[in-house]
């Protein structure tokens, strides 16, 4: 099963580590994202509806961003395109944590989604 493993060069070995690390960060958050909605809705307020539409805006977002993906991709290359989609998706991350309300998490978590 894992044969081709030990046929790749110590820098794609690299590169598959460093690729499934940011794949890893990034499945995280968005799980993690569902065990906080409990504490956004007391935090902020918020209805079930409203932190339910945060999480489908999170949703489509990186549908589009992940199409957005795939063309950057052709043109610019995958690894390149997969650096700047994991710092795409960091920096956002990191913004959420500063925000104070609804309307500054729901463009947050849009935003971040691109880089889902």
């Amino acid at each position: 099963m894992f044969n081709w493993y030990r046929e790749v060069t110590p820098k794609e070995r690299k590169t598959f580590w460093a690729c499934f690390g940011g794949w890893s960060l990034d499945a995280l958050e968005v799980q993690m994202f569902g065990l906080a909605i409990p504490a956004l809705i007391a935090a902020f307020a918020l209805t079930k509806g409203d932190a339910g539409l945060i999480s489908a805006v999170t949703l489509v977002t990186s549908a589009l961003g992940g199409w957005v993906g795939g063309t950057l991709s052709d043109r610019y290359g995958r690894v390149r395109t997969l650096q700047w989609m994991i710092l795409w998706f960091s920096f956002f991350t990191f913004l959420s944590a500063f925000v104070t309300g609804f309307n500054q998490l729901l463009i947050i978590k849009a935003l971040q989604g691109f880089g889902i």
